[in-house]
């Protein structure tokens, strides 16, 4: 898609030939650039060989690129297909521009790697200070301050290392620790999106996960690859789910020293009060503990009322239950209800608003992050929510699916999100139009 202020080009390939694959992916990305991409984002499926990966795409884009392992890969040049294993999104704009970091090893200490490499990928974005003065400039002449507040000009990327097993043993990303970091070097209000680097669904509960993430031309492990972008374009960045609120709720009272493991809600066993609030026995829950994870999920209830879901299942003692994310005492949790028709529309909801937002006008471009939590709902939703969204085909989509969704609102700083959709879009539109 070719705009005034970006264009961009996206290409995929079957090819189980991870070098030859992740070549003609992106040769068929930038095959119709003006000129060589500012950036370029790639999907490898995590099967794949990342040394040969890499190689195939350095051969074509040089370094100036970054990428992550997932479970499942689609963007609407291309479409959905369950054997897709590259895709490349490469962007070609003067209005974005970029600066690249890695945490290493992050686990070991995340808010502490997260605030390092937010300080480096802020100090490596070679701002243009003549154009994007000018944007600035001209916005603040043209346009009141209740506009301007809205929509800051920056935003940031993170792609981290999802949960993978090792020696049989979950290992988690550790993704709230990491974003908290974050945030603590830039302040609760910077819009992000992203999402976990993934391994393939199926093969997680086979006990086989592990992820990879590249950046600078190389392939990482346990790592993230933070970006800073400032942006002289519009943009807008959105978390939806397809479950309903409902009028149960519980009280986190008690917590292990991790945050993960929860001792108590409402003062009470937390599989009993589950079970309770949900009208069954303790011993039906335990038995239906999975599936019920999926279709009535705890939501983290936030300060506007929202609630953004937080799984836990039971720990082998069959009287707590482990959070798939860090809790804090006193956090309020609504037993949430699965919305089929809501689920199957997540995306085109997600593109509805962002045209209301801009009053009619379509994004140039839309990134998504999807759970693999939401593929054992609905047989195929891989394909039936791209086809839900078939009326904005004409709008370039590039997504992925991942064990854990990084993403903001207006409302809400950003957090690590659980059997949702976060996505960002972004507006053939300068910030002062």
């Amino acid at each position: 898609m070719m705009g005034e202020y970006i264009t961009v080009g996206m290409g995929a390939s079957r090819n189980k030939d991870a070098r030859q694959a992740a070549i003609e992916a992106a040769t068929q990305a930038v095959k119709d650039l003006p000129k060589a991409p500012t950036c370029s984002l790639v999907f490898a499926r995590a099967d794949l060989d990342p040394d040969a990966v890499c190689a195939g795409i350095n051969s074509v884009l040089g370094k100036n690129w970054i990428g992550v392992s997932s479970d499942k890969q689609f963007n609407n040049a291309n479409g959905y297909h369950p054997d897709t294993s590259v895709s490349v999104l490469s962007i070609c704009t003067d209005y974005l521009h970029f600066g690249v970091s890695i945490a290493e090893n992050y686990r070991r200490n995340p808010e502490k790697s997260a605030q390092k490499a937010a300080r480096e990928a802020i100090a490596r974005c070679k701002a243009d200070k003549f154009v994007d003065s000018y944007i600035q400039f001209t916005r603040a002449k043209k346009k009141d301050y209740g506009c301007i507040i809205r929509t800051p000009p920056y935003f940031m990327l993170a792609f981290l290392t999802g949960a993978k097993i090792k020696n049989g043993k979950v290992v988690p990303g550790h993704e709230a620790e990491f974003l908290n970091g974050i945030l603590n070097e830039t302040g609760p209000h910077i819009p992000m999106f992203g999402g976990s680097a993934s391994s393939s669904f199926e093969d997680y509960f086979k006990g086989k996960a592990d992820n990879f993430q590249f950046a600078y031309g190389k392939v990482y492990r346990d790592s993230a690859i933070l970006v800073f972008v400032v942006s002289d374009l519009v943009f807008y960045t959105q978390v939806k789910h397809g479950y309903d609120a409902s009028k149960l709720f519980a009280a986190v009272t008690k917590l292990d020293k991790s945050g993960y493991d929860i001792l108590e809600l409402n003062g009470r066993e937390p599989i009993a009060e589950v079970a309770r609030l949900l009208g069954m026995r303790k011993k039906e829950y335990l038995k239906k503990a999975e599936d019920l994870s999926l279709r009535r999920p705890l939501g983290l209830v936030q300060v506007e009322g929202t609630a953004y879901v937080k799984e836990a299942l039971p720990n082998p003692d069959g009287k707590t239950l482990h959070s798939t994310f860090k809790l804090y005492p006193n956090s309020i949790l609504n037993v949430l209800e699965f919305n089929k028709e809501k689920t199957l529309n997540t995306i085109k909801t997600c593109l509805t608003e962002a045209i209301a937002e801009q009053h009619g006008t379509k994004p140039a471009l839309g990134l998504f992050c999807v759970c693999s939590g939401r593929r054992p709902l609905i047989k195929n939703i891989e394909s039936k929510e791209l086809n839900a969204a078939k009326k904005f085909r004409k709008i370039p989509l590039f997504g992925f699916y991942s064990f854990s969704e990084v993403g903001s609102t207006k409302k809400t700083s950003a957090q690590s999100h659980s059997q949702t959709v976060t996505s960002l879009l972004i507006y053939d539109k300068l910030l002062s139009d």
